[in-house]
């Protein structure tokens, strides 16, 4: 199994700039310990040579606390697939050795339930000292929790959740919420521009819940909006999680006139534009019910002729939160809230002004 030590925080700070400065690959994976950049000698709040984490003194003051320092932390991430999951990897890269944890040890999952149990029962034989998990599976990884639980390993879960009833907290955003927003926001958009009817392209990813619950959303909202005999679905199929997949579907339906693209994330998004483009099919708009980064902010700002609109989270605050939450467990808080949303925005041609600060 590849570690992942805070040695590698100062690769995490010198990637940051080009990694908002294009999409991450549909498949990326998160890098090896042995790329960890050495600290340079005016870096004061570089990890030592040794891996060990820097001291306290050389931290934010505001941020470290004494009950975590010595305290280890895996991380059992879902995927490390697209931008926003990228950056949240970046983000628990430099937020957790900033707040004193002396390790952070980050595993992709790869949207696949079996690998990340494997992942966390490793995390479990090498007694880390709380494990965070972004679930594939809210109840299959259950049993293999049970076993953290046992070995008294305290777990949080952020975005996707479980109903784990051990579980400290779970840190999210409200997926359900993403179809609501994105389905009112087409709704309103048909009623402007197309006299009230819609014909729509759904590209949904149903391998995880958090995702799939987005498009059922999405569409009920359409539905009490328009009314159903006002909407047709050109296309409703599971992308998967590849743009080459998302652009196949499009590809295959492109003789159909569609108004708009839904999208449950921004690679199914980009294959869908890809699709268009070559295609030299004008006119489809494309909505993305959680998109962060460069690439999505770029296009809005450029006045893009496909992406119109996503629902987004700044990685950060998810981040944030969870690590927050895990100091407070450290330090004895028993109040910690068992569920914590984290806002949502919708971004588009009207506010992406209050976004382009994220691209660097």
């Amino acid at each position: 199994m590849k570690k992942v030590s805070i040695v590698a925080l100062v690769l995490a700070i010198l990637m940051t700039v080009s990694l908002f400065g294009c999409s991450a690959p549909a498949e990326s994976s998160a890098p090896a310990a042995s790329d960890s950049a050495a600290p340079t000698a005016d870096d004061s709040s570089a990890p030592a040579a040794d891996g060990s984490a820097a001291p306290a003194e050389s931290l934010d003051a505001s941020k470290v606390s004494d009950a975590v320092k010595g305290k280890r932390l895996a991380v059992a991430h879902i995927s490390i697939y697209d931008e926003w999951c990228k950056a949240v990897y970046d983000e628990l890269m430099v937020q957790a050795p900033e707040m004193g944890f002396s390790e952070v040890n980050i595993q992709d999952g790869d949207i696949n339930a079996e690998t990340q149990q494997k992942q966390v029962e490793d995390f479990i034989n090498q007694q880390y000292d709380m494990i965070l998990i972004d679930p594939v599976s809210p109840d299959g990884i259950q049993p293999t929790l049970d076993k953290a639980e046992a070995a008294g390993i305290p777990v949080i879960a952020f975005d996707s959740g479980t109903d784990w009833e051990d579980l400290v907290s779970h840190i999210a955003w409200d997926h359900a919420q993403t179809g609501v927003l994105t389905g009112e926001y087409v709704a309103d958009y048909a009623k402007e521009n197309l006299g009230g009817k819609l014909r729509v392209g759904v590209l949904a990813m149903l391998d995880a819940p958090h995702t799939s619950i987005r498009s059922e959303k999405f569409k009920e909202t359409i539905e009490k909006e328009l009314g159903k005999e006002n909407i047709e679905y050109v296309f409703d199929q599971d992308f998967g999680k590849t743009r080459e997949s998302a652009a196949n579907i499009v590809t295959n339906n492109i003789a159909k006139p569609v108004d708009i693209i839904w999208a449950a994330v921004g690679n199914a998004a980009f294959g869908a534009k890809s699709a268009l483009e070559t295609a030299g099919v004008t006119g489809p708009k494309i909505v993305v019910a959680g998109d962060w980064g460069a690439e999505p902010f770029n296009a809005i700002n450029d006045g893009d002729p496909y992406y119109m609109m996503c629902v987004a989270v700044p990685p950060a605050n998810i981040v944030e939160t969870t690590l927050d939450t895990a100091k407070k467990y450290f330090e004895g808080d028993t109040d910690i809230p068992k569920e914590q949303n984290i806002e949502l925005g919708i971004v588009d041609k009207n506010n992406i002004s209050e976004y382009m600060k994220y691209v660097q």
